[in-house]
């Protein structure tokens, strides 16, 4: 569809060239979320955003702003604009990767005492391989957590986090940000890192897709990139990646 055009109507006076071509979402910074508007938002105050690398069609160039059709995610099928200024840097041709390949291996458990945290964790310690890198992480703390899932019925609960089983399972193109407070403490003290609210779900009908992939020192039960350093490599290649046609996955995770 790249360089393709036509008319918006028949009116000869009034037409407007449409250019169909397909482009990828780029962050304007460092949070991995790039703001758009939404066309007939009902909700124009919310501001809106969609992750990295989210495939896109320009439809037309007017008043200012490029319009897009957003081919993925949460607001799929649906026309969000940004201003003129904003398009080279932030709507981007690129060819994304067929699918992200996380395996993890399990080292054992340690009580270990985060910077991050007053005091310390019984740490379920792995190591994670992916993209021929390394990354120390955590795939269970051994803590009390509140469920903030809604589509959980434990939503609201106080649950005890457990490790996911040994298996392989998809991971989900992320679609809405993670709570900011959560992460404030590392980009303090990693000013270069990026997008650590982009939290990954995991397929897993069990725990109604709870469990993520994600930056931290804290596993309530997901895959917690416990060496904050690794985290910037480790994004960057998750987000380039797609394991479907419908950009709806990842990649695949791969436990044991």
């Amino acid at each position: 569809m790249t360089g393709r055009t036509a008319t918006t109507n028949r009116d000869p006076n009034s037409s407007q060239t449409a250019v169909f071509e397909v482009r990828y979402t780029k962050a304007a910074d460092k949070t991995g979320w790039l703001w758009i508007k939404l066309e007939n938002d009902p909700e124009p105050t919310v501001k809106k955003t969609v992750s990295e690398y989210t495939k896109v069609t320009i439809q037309k160039k007017e008043g200012g702003r490029t319009y897009f059709l957003i081919q993925e995610g949460r607001y799929a099928n649906q026309v969000g604009s940004l201003s003129d200024a904003n398009v080279s840097k932030c709507l981007i041709p690129f060819k994304r990767g067929n699918g992200a390949v996380l395996n993890v291996k399990k080292i054992g458990r340690k009580i270990e005492k985060s910077p991050f945290f007053p005091r310390p964790y019984n740490q379920l310690f792995s190591t994670l391989s992916f993209n021929g890198k390394t990354a120390r992480i955590t795939i269970d703390s051994d803590v009390d957590f509140e469920e903030r899932n809604p589509a959980s019925p434990n939503n609201g609960k106080i649950l005890h986090s457990k490790p996911l089983p040994d298996g392989k399972y998809k991971i989900l193109a992320p679609t809405y940000s993670g709570n900011p407070d959560f992460t404030i403490g590392y980009r303090a003290a990693y000013p270069n890192l990026k997008a650590d609210t982009v939290w990954f779900h995991i397929e897993y009908a069990p725990t109604y897709n709870s469990n993520f992939v994600h930056v931290g020192n804290l596993s309530e039960g997901c895959i917690t990139c416990y060496e904050i350093s690794k985290w910037n490599d480790l994004y960057d290649y998750l987000i380039t990646n797609r394991l479907d046609s419908k950009g709806k996955y990842i990649g695949t995770l791969i436990i044991g």
